[in-house]
């Protein structure tokens, strides 16, 4: 990876994004007293693990326990902050990196290594051990945004040290700090919110208890909500009825209750929680549940009942899990609901369905055969069609969620309104695009064989978003472009983003055929290249322009300078083969600003121009004509016109000559002073 990326990864950029780090959101504050429990506990080193679909603010997480720890007096230089959403780190080997940062810190007590979407390391969980064995002064908090690889992973190799904070989207089932009043009843510990209970968990004594029937009321008031955990991991349950008033199982309700054989789901259930099954390995009848039509990630794996299943493991309207090896299936006509993942890592290779589908993040994941997808659609969720190489179906949808077509490298076609965080990094056969409106972070990294773009319609361009695209012509319009926006863009020749648009760094890094830029002249040129200096040969400027706008360019032929108020001393100091100057509503020329611009021959200032500050065009030895259109006598500061040509002129309006001679700055350069005809 290049010094300049790993420079930039080291400034912990996750506090500089304007993210949302506050506890006005309760339930983000309760999530995050998890988190922060976890993550500080002093007594071990908890890796911790903060998963859930996207739009959960994972990332927000992360952010807040990076402020915590320079508020406890930790230093920058003890945190590494690794981005996943950036795809410059997709396919890196970070260990030299990261070893990097562990030795060059030994005399620090503790260094944390913050990670935002760690699936994407690859092989993340080797990595962790690795961690472990290798860097045992370490604190480790990542955030994914796939967590049935999460789950499973880590329940499969019982990594005890490594510990999750569930996310999922808030319901009834589990907001844990809205409680109107706490009660028990009989074995059962509830909470009452509003004019409903929830059965909260078990009291001392009926943890002792093997079967367990719910009851339908509590003080008249309705059953509805089994909360998230009521009855983790407990291995005496054998039976349990519950009520058909029951609407929510919550996440990992019944998670690890390997003793339990059957479960008998309500009539009235909807909602099945994360993992809330997981590792129920004896549970083999799932009986009920016609209404349910949301079942969470992993929510029933290593259960009997999921390895008996045959095609098509359904519950209700939803399915839950595909078990096929067919390469094409129909969906029966009964499913209107998929759930998350529920294709994930299988051989489909074409999909049809003939009635409306709701679909879960990432559903064909990984199905690396799918080729055929005949499924109407309005959006595509986050991560649906991940690592789908061979998929080639062109799509019409308004949104297209994060990392949705990652790597999807036979599209060819898309039409979409958003794409969002590496929607279609590494398509590298992506031709056409159209109807877009908005460009996230790492959109379309990579796109090789993405020649052009209309972004006339585009407000934001995200990090990275073309990066690697083979686009010719620039035009943007919009108001903002993120940093290395446009990085190694190898045929772009052609740049115009309007003045007011506010850039990041190195928006244009690495590409070196930029010969034409339209631009603001409050950047310097270099910004935009960071750091480097571009091979342009034609520059529009609009607007006021900073000092050292494009000092010592030894490319730039030909200049037109728009609405200049302020015009930046040494601005084009020195730009050796600057022919053509052509200034339009500009009032003052900066100290310095074309001297030693050997190559002009001839500068007419418009009317607007009113002064000409020091050494303006000192030692321009060929300027020999100097055209000043202004009904006023033009001032200029000590030295602007110093050895330029002995047989220069300047022409003034018809009709000034006198008043130029009357002006006693001017009186030196009277004899070269002739009107306009």
């Amino acid at each position: 990876m290049l010094q300049k990326f790993i420079d930039y990864i080291k400034e912990l950029n996750i506090l500089n994004d304007d993210i949302d780090i506050d506890f006005s959101d309760l339930a983000f504050a309760y999530d995050y007293n998890e988190v922060q429990e976890l993550f500080f506990d002093e007594t071990k080193n908890n890796y911790v693990f903060i998963t859930g679909e996207t739009g959960l603010r994972k990332k927000d997480m992360l952010a807040r326990i990076c402020k915590d720890l320079f508020l406890r007096g930790v230093e920058k230089q003890d945190m590494l902050y690794l981005d996943y959403d950036l795809p410059i780190l997709h396919g890196e080997n970070i260990f030299p990196l990261l070893e990097e940062f562990y030795h060059s810190r030994q005399l620090s007590g503790v260094l944390y290594l913050i990670i935002n979407e760690i699936q994407e390391l690859g092989d993340w969980f080797s990595f962790v051990q690795k961690l472990k064995t290798d860097f045992p002064k370490l604190k480790l908090l990542c955030s994914s945004s796939t967590p049935p690889y999460i789950f499973e992973t880590i329940y499969d190799k019982q990594a005890e040290y490594c510990k999750i904070i569930v996310l999922s989207q808030k319901n009834a089932s589990n907001i844990k700090y809205q409680t109107q009043s706490f009660g028990v009843y009989k074995e059962f510990k509830y909470n009452q919110k509003n004019d409903i209970i929830e059965i909260k968990g078990l009291t001392k004594e009926g943890k002792k208890m093997s079967f367990h029937s719910v009851p339908e009321t509590i003080n008249g008031l309705p059953v509805k909500i089994i909360a998230s955990g009521a009855f983790h991991d407990r291995s005496e349950l054998l039976s349990i009825s519950l009520p058909d008033s029951v609407e929510m199982i919550g996440d990992y309700a019944f998670s690890k209750c390997n003793n339990l054989k059957e479960i008998h789901l309500p009539q009235s259930l909807t909602y099945i929680g994360e993992h809330a099954f997981l590792g129920a390995t004896s549970v083999n009848s799932v009986i009920g549940g016609a209404n349910v039509t949301h079942i969470g990630n992993s929510a029933f794996y290593k259960t009997k009942w999921l390895e008996n299943q045959k095609d098509f493991a359904i519950i209700g309207s939803t399915l839950y899990r595909y078990n096929g090896e067919c390469g094409t299936v129909l969906l029966p006509r009964e499913i209107t609901h998929i759930s998350s993942y529920a294709f994930a890592d299988t051989e489909v290779e074409r999909i049809k369905s003939v009635q409306e589908i709701t679909l879960g993040e990432g559903v064909f994941c990984r199905c690396k055969n799918l080729y055929d997808v005949k499924i109407r659609l309005n959006s595509i969720p986050p991560y649906c069609f991940y690592g789908c190489v061979k998929l080639k179906t062109e799509f019409s949808v308004e949104r297209v969620g994060k990392f949705a077509l990652y790597n999807c490298r036979s599209l060819k076609a898309i039409n979409a309104t958003t794409l969002d965080t590496c929607v279609l990094a590494y398509a590298k056969n992506l031709e056409t695009i159209e109807g877009v409106y908005e460009l996230n972070d790492g959109a379309l990294f990579a796109c090789n064989n993405l020649k052009e773009l209309e972004l006339k319609h585009i407000e934001r361009i995200g990090r990275f978003a073309l990066a690697k695209t083979s686009i010719e012509r620039v035009k943007f319009a919009g108001s903002y472009i993120g940093d290395f926006a446009f990085c190694y863009m190898p045929k772009l020749c052609y740049v115009n983003i309007h003045h007011s648009a506010n850039i990041s760094r190195a928006i244009l890094f690495g590409c070196e055929c930029v010969c034409t830029m339209h631009i603001s002249g409050k950047y310097k040129l270099k910004y935009y290249f960071g750091g480097q200096m571009p091979k342009v040969t034609k520059l529009y400027v609009y607007g006021d322009i900073v000092d050292d706008f494009c000092r010592n360019n030894p490319y730039l032929q030909e200049l037109q300078v728009l609405h200049t108020e302020k015009f930046g001393g040494w601005s084009f100091y020195n730009n050796s083969v600057l022919k053509t100057i052509i200034l339009t509503d500009v009032k003052i020329i900066g100290c310095w600003a074309f001297a030693y611009c050997d190559s002009i021959k001839s500068i007419t200032f418009p009317l607007t121009v009113e002064f000409i500050s020091m050494n303006a065009f000192r030692y321009c030895h060929n300027l020999s004509e100097i055209r000043l259109s202004s009904k006023s006598v033009v001032n200029f500061g000590a030295n602007a016109f110093y050895s330029t040509s002995d047989s220069k002129e300047f022409i003034v309006a018809k009709g000034m000559k006198t008043q130029y001679g009357a002006t006693p700055i001017w009186h030196e350069y009277i004899s070269f002073i002739c009107e306009d005809e």
